[in-house]
């Protein structure tokens, strides 16, 4: 701007310059003396003006150059504040790292002491304790004898003693099996003939439910029989049928299998003992 300046105004001294020279047209002696009156006016003015842009400008640049030297000794200031502060806080460092390390010697040496004080310590506990251990086992030796002693002669006691209960108990026990074996002969005689004539019973109903459902064949005989092997569960439900011997036909023999099988479930026994899984009867249809 300011060069923009001094160009212009040397343009302005370059043209009034010319103006007065030599070769410039004459003009009237009136307008002559006017026109080299205004020329000294304007050169006086244009160096006014420039001399004051001069200062204007001087100024401006003693301003900026004030300006920077101030920000050049704030910098400084700063720079110089910094360092202390960086030199103050690197020696609080290494008065830390110092104290810190002074620390950890002084914790590493008390570790050592309690740690060989504990070892001590742990060593006297372990001493007292075998001490205490092997006292036990001489008070356990010692009662463990005299156990043992009470033990042998309580066992010697409790033998005979229990040997006589035992005799007692056995003449006891064989008076008491041969009551029993007694009242047992007598109820398997009488329950023996008690299911016998149940058995008897109960064949007979199965006999007679399975005529009831039994269907002669054309060609029969009189005196026709088959013996049947029925196997049941406890519901009386025939789950197999086989015939034996029939002294009957084939056809005969068909129908009572099928005699059997539809008189299905048949019916129940009247105790466990005279139940049978697997049943034998004769059947002889009477024709």
């Amino acid at each position: 701007m300011f060069a923009f300046s001094i160009g212009l105004h040397l343009l302005l001294v370059i043209i009034l310059v010319f103006n007065m020279s030599p070769d410039t047209p004459k003009m009237p002696s009136a307008k002559k003396v006017d026109t080299v009156k205004a020329v000294i006016i304007d050169a006086s003015v244009v160096e006014k003006e420039k001399q004051k842009l001069v200062r204007a400008e001087q100024n401006k640049r003693n301003k900026q150059v004030a300006q920077k030297n101030k920000l050049n000794r704030d910098a400084k200031k700063a720079i110089e504040k910094r360092k202390k502060e960086e030199k103050r806080l690197t020696k609080l460092k290494n008065d830390e790292k110092i104290r810190k390390q002074k620390q950890i010697k002084k914790e590493k040496a008390e570790q050592k002491r309690k740690k060989k004080e504990l070892a001590k310590l742990k060593q006297e506990q372990k001493e007292l304790e075998q001490k205490r251990r092997n006292e036990q086992q001489k008070l356990a030796a010692i009662e463990s004898k005299r156990k043992a002693e009470e033990a042998a002669e309580h066992k010697k006691k409790l033998e005979k003693k229990q040997a006589a209960e035992a005799e007692v108990r056995r003449k006891a026990q064989e008076a008491e099996m041969r009551q029993q074996m007694l009242a047992e002969e007598r109820r398997l005689e009488k329950q023996s003939a008690e299911n016998q004539k149940l058995l008897t019973q109960y064949i007979y109903q199965i006999q007679k439910k399975v005529e009831i459902n039994w269907n002669a064949p054309a060609s029969m005989t009189s005196g026709w029989s088959c013996e049947i092997m029925v196997e049941q569960n406890r519901f009386g439900e025939v789950l197999n049928v086989k015939t034996k011997q029939c002294s009957g036909s084939d056809a005969f023999k068909r129908t009572v299998e099928r005699a059997v099988q539809k008189a299905s479930p048949l019916p129940e026994a009247p105790n466990n003992d005279v139940f049978e899984k697997k049943l034998n009867f004769i059947f002889r249809p009477d024709v």
